[in-house]
């Protein structure tokens, strides 16, 4: 049987769930291998249909240190949102019900943060997997300005203006993030009223209210699940729009190449988005626009891939 968590816990774990039981087991298992003593979990049930709420109730019984909350499907942001303000500990770590932590994850970055109290976040790289168990690389790969992180030995290190490169290359991954609880209520957490990316604002939110660390550890596998809906896209989109109006001016004074480099996010975003739709002439010119506007080797090749198809249309 589990320990009970003690009145001051020193970390609480925060898992929004939504029909993803099977899933949910998994991160939990993850979440008690990292050896922690004193945690916190919330689990957030957002009105699951799979037995979900069940199971929780019984887990209870014989892990004290878990505390469930039963919501009636108002999405992930509104979720952590109600949990962060229940939490009991000064540092929140947040993992989403389908991703598991890897060994040593969260007392690594436990550590850091009480050496560097004045830290408002952390992150790390993780790796995406497949829903069959294909390694799908590292997010860092993907990403010019992190890729030497995953060729450097093991360390945190604070981001020199965090917030610049980050509206640049929204790198972060939720499942990764260590955050203050006070930084985060001073930001008042997620957006709820964002269409979708609350999560990238909310990193923005916090680079801008304090320092970042980035931590060059894999230390998350995430899960890539099969298919997507154009609906979403569109919602993302939008949600992308907004921030880059959001937060352009405070970041041109940190690094104009920042706002080219989100600029040709987005245009790569609406590339991908009427490729979704089949509309090809119009990807093509979205892919030239990022490519002109960030020119690298992974827009040069996605261009390639998207002229070629252009081509065999014809």
């Amino acid at each position: 049987m589990s320990k009970p968590t003690k009145p001051n816990p020193v970390c609480s774990v925060i898992i929004p769930s939504y029909n993803c039981l099977n899933y949910l087991k998994q991160a939990l298992a993850s979440v008690e291998e990292q050896r922690v003593d004193n945690l916190e979990i919330i689990v957030v049930d957002d009105n699951s249909s799979d037995g979900t709420w069940q199971w929780l109730q019984q887990y209870q019984h014989s892990h004290p240190h878990l505390r469930s909350i039963k919501l009636s499907g108002n999405g992930p942001a509104y979720a952590r949102n109600i949990a962060i303000k229940q939490a009991n500990a000064p540092l929140i770590a947040f993992l989403d019900a389908d991703d598991i932590w890897l060994e040593g994850k969260l007392q690594r970055q436990i550590d850091y943060h009480q050496q560097h109290p004045e830290l408002s976040f952390s992150f790390t790289d993780y790796r995406h997997v497949s829903e069959q168990g294909e390694d799908r690389g590292t997010c860092f790969e993907f990403w010019p300005s992190y890729h030497h992180l995953g060729q450097q030995k093991k360390s945190y290190q604070f981001q020199i203006n965090a917030a610049a490169k980050l509206f640049a290359e929204n790198v972060v991954g939720t499942s990764t993030v260590l955050a203050s609880k006070e930084a985060l209520l001073s930001c008042f957490s997620f957006d709820e009223h964002l269409p979708s990316a609350e999560d990238w604002d909310l990193w923005l939110k916090l680079a801008l209210t304090g320092p970042v660390a980035v931590g060059s550890y894999c230390d998350c596998e995430y899960l890539m699940r099969d298919g997507s809906e154009s609906s979403k896209s569109q919602q993302r989109l939008n949600a992308m729009h907004i921030i880059y109006q959001r937060y352009a001016s405070r970041i041109s004074g940190q690094s104009t190449a920042a706002l080219t480099q989100a600029k040709a996010r987005i245009a790569t975003a609406e590339a991908e988005l009427f490729n979704e739709r089949k509309q090809r002439m119009s990807a093509m010119m979205m892919r030239l626009k990022a490519l002109s506007l960030s020119p690298d080797k992974r827009r040069f090749i996605e261009t390639l891939a998207d002229a070629r198809n252009l081509l065999l249309l014809k």
